[in-house]
């Protein structure tokens, strides 16, 4: 098994979730070709990002505007995750089996509470769940409530002084990597496997060091804007 504690986390919700006789296989919710094609866009993201920002230096006149289309794309990506995150669980989990079950109109945060509430989990350790999934982050940009601002920051709920919180390039990218990484143990769960570090797919490596260039390039580029 992978040693990033979101890998293991994710599994063990998994395994724990299977272990109080939630799981069910609900066709209805699986595209084949839609999980593969997202496969295959997440490569294809992380390249034409990655171009993307090796070249903002040739955007003189025009660089906040860049910086603020790499935001855009990155927060745009992690929510594409957190949808396909989304769906799995819908595939896995037996509606009838969780109060309020779920259709295709339920969200990620709605499942996540149900599923938790159903096992019983203390409020401390939903909370964790929740900050797992991204569930505030995926909840305003899933509402539009936040800002993208020109000196490279993305502010969500700037509204809201208790959950506002600003995050920059770097952060995001941290949570593309871990929401990637979930969706990568949820695969790795649902084939029956646990995955070592060595073990781990050429397409989703060459993925993680594109996006680690990315936080490399975009930490220099961003000291202009400081």
């Amino acid at each position: 098994m992978s040693h990033d504690p979101n890998y293991k986390a994710t599994f063990v919700i998994l395994d724990d979730i299977e272990a109080h006789g939630l799981v069910q296989f609900n066709k209805e919710y699986l595209d084949e070709g839609f999980f593969k094609n997202f496969i295959d866009f997440q490569k294809a993201f992380s390249y034409s990002i990655s171009e993307l920002v090796s070249k903002l230096d040739t955007f003189q006149a025009n660089y906040n505007e860049m910086v603020i289309l790499a935001i855009y794309s990155e927060l745009s990506y992690i929510n594409s995750n957190l949808e396909v995150i989304k769906q799995f669980l819908k595939i896995i989990v037996n509606p009838t089996m969780i109060k309020g079950g779920f259709d295709e109109n339920t969200t990620l945060n709605q499942i996540l509470k149900r599923v938790c509430n159903k096992m019983q989990y203390p409020e401390k350790l939903k909370n964790s769940i929740r900050g797992l999934f991204l569930a505030d982050f995926g909840n305003a940009i899933a509402h539009q409530h936040y800002l993208i601002n020109k000196n490279g920051d993305l502010v969500i709920y700037p509204k809201d002084e208790k959950m506002k919180k600003h995050l920059n390039i770097k952060d995001l990218v941290d949570n593309a990597l871990q929401v990637m990484t979930i969706l990568d143990a949820m695969l790795d769960w649902s084939d029956g496997k646990a995955k070592s570090v060595d073990q781990k797919t050429e397409a989703l490596d060459n993925v993680v060091i594109d996006l680690i260039k990315q936080v490399e390039v975009l930490d220099r580029k961003l000291d202009r804007l400081s």
